[in-house]
C-alpha cells in the first residue's frame, strides 16, 4: 500500500548525481517528485524519464534558486502534483577560490546558492506543510565543513551555516510535524563541474577509509530514510554519510 500516495516531493539540483538518485528513492516511497535544475533542461527531462518509468506523477523547473519566485513556482507546480510534503535542498555550488584571490562577489556567489536560496525554499514551503501537519525538509551539508580544505572558505562557511539554519528551523517547527534535518555527504562518485577545481585536498585524507569512494544511491537512501513512514522522532541532525572519513 502506497501511504504517499497524492504527497509530492521537491528535490532541487535534481539534473544529476546525488539530486538525481534522491529522486528515483523518494518515487520508490510513492512520492511525486517535482524535478529542479538550474539550468540543465537535457539532464532534468532525463531524471523525470527514469522517474516516470515508475509510474510515479512529475514535473520540472528549470530556474536560478537565488530569485524567490523560483522558490515560489516549485511550491506551486508541486501543488498541481498533490500535497507538498517533502523538500529536498540538494543544489550547491562547490567554488575554488583561494582567500587571497576571492572576490566579494565570488563570497556571495556561492551564499547566495549555498545558503540563501535554502532561506527561499523553506520561507516558500513551509506554509504549505503547516496546513498538513507534515512535512519533510532535508538539507545537504559539505564534509569541509566539518573537516575543512583548501580554496573553500566561502564553501565551508557556507554549509556550516546550513547546520545551524536547519536546527534553528527545526526547533522553531518542532511541535508542527515537520521534522527538518542536514545529511552530509562524504567523498562521493559524481560528475562535477570544471569550478569546483581540480586540487581539492581534505587535510585528514582524501580517500574514505572504507577504500572507496561512495555512491550517490548512498546518500539518498539517507535522505530516503528521513523522509520515510518512521522518522518522526528524528529532526534537528546532522548526519553523515562518509565513509568514515569524519566521525560526528
Amino acid at each position: 500500500m502506497n501511504n504517499n500516495k497524492d504527497k509530492v516531493a521537491i528535490v532541487t539540483g535534481a539534473a544529476k548525481n546525488i539530486g538525481r538518485a534522491t529522486c528515483e528513492g523518494l518515487a520508490k516511497l510513492g512520492y511525486n517528485v517535482l524535478v529542479h535544475a538550474n539550468s540543465d533542461q537535457d539532464g532534468a527531462d532525463e531524471t523525470i524519464k527514469i522517474i516516470k518509468q515508475t509510474g510515479i506523477l512529475t514535473n520540472r523547473v528549470i530556474g536560478d534558486l537565488t530569485n524567490p519566485e523560483t522558490s515560489n513556482e516549485l511550491v506551486f507546480e508541486a501543488s498541481r502534483l498533490g500535497k507538498l510534503s517533502v523538500l529536498v535542498n540538494n543544489a550547491s555550488q562547490r567554488e575554488f577560490n583561494k582567500f587571497e584571490d576571492m572576490t566579494f562577489d565570488d563570497w556571495r556567489f556561492v551564499m547566495s546558492i549555498n545558503l540563501d536560496s535554502l532561506f527561499h525554499t523553506c520561507k516558500a514551503a513551509l506554509p504549505e506543510m503547516k496546513k498538513n501537519s507534515w512535512g519533510r525538509i532535508v538539507n545537504l551539508g559539505g564534509l569541509s565543513g566539518h573537516i575543512s580544505a583548501i580554496g573553500r572558505a566561502h564553501v565551508i562557511t557556507s554549509k556550516l551555516a546550513v547546520v545551524g539554519f536547519t536546527r534553528a528551523l527545526a526547533m522553531e517547527y518542532a511541535e508542527t510535524g515537520i521534522t527538518i534535518n542536514t545529511v552530509v555527504p562524504g567523498l562521493i562518485d559524481t560528475v562535477r563541474g570544471a569550478s569546483a577545481g581540480s586540487s581539492l585536498v581534505h587535510p585528514s585524507h582524501s580517500n574514505p577509509p572504507v577504500g572507496r569512494k561512495g555512491y550517490p544511491e548512498e546518500v539518498a537512501t539517507m535522505i530516503s530514510n528521513l523522509c520515510g513512514p518512521n522518522s518522526d522522532f528524528i529532526t534537528g541532525q546532522t548526519i553523515h554519510v562518509n565513509g568514515g572519513s569524519y566521525f560526528s
